[in-house]
């Protein structure tokens, strides 16, 4: 039996129309999926407050998602990110997300950008990967993921990333 995302891509394609469209493995029109939920990874790891972000990329390019990272939790007052994803670029394991900061306001509509990589969900396997959050100026303000830019992975000491 057909997954329904297939059929449409073969009547798509018998008609000789929308030949831009692709089968997926996740179906329903969506290319990857990214999920991240963890303790954050700033020295001391899992002092930091939390990171977690969702993000999806549809078959015709249209990239969604939010982005929460939580920074100075427990040792000073909490800084809560906030980012509405625009951009998700995946290859192989890794995923860059970026988008535009929404909260705090004082930082609202610079762009941000993080790189996260899935290592597995065995207890053999090395652990799920993340980086910090970067925006300007710690990097130039236009990058996006599109540019995947070589942001430092750190090791999570909980938690999962899931790209598919």
């Amino acid at each position: 039996m057909m997954k329904r995302s297939t059929f449409l891509l073969v009547i798509a394609l018998a008609s000789g129309a929308l030949l831009t469209l692709t089968p997926t493995a996740l179906g329903d029109g969506v290319i990857h999926k990214v999920s991240v939920g963890s303790a954050d990874v700033l020295p001391p790891p899992g002092t930091d407050a939390n990171f977690s972000l969702s993000a999806i990329q549809g078959a015709d390019g249209t990239v969604r998602g939010q982005w929460e990272d939580t920074v100075f939790g427990r040792s000073v007052p909490a800084i809560a990110l906030h980012v509405d994803i625009d951009c998700l670029v995946v290859v192989g394991n890794d995923a860059w997300v970026s988008g535009t900061i929404e909260r705090p306001a004082v930082l609202a509509g610079l762009r941000a950008n993080a790189r996260v990589r899935d290592n597995g969900t065995s207890a053999n396997d090395p652990p799920d990967q993340i980086s910090l959050t970067f925006f300007p100026p710690a990097i130039d303000p236009g990058v996006t993921c599109q540019d995947q830019p070589d942001l430092p992975l750190n090791d999570l000491i909980n938690g999962q990333v899931n790209v598919k």
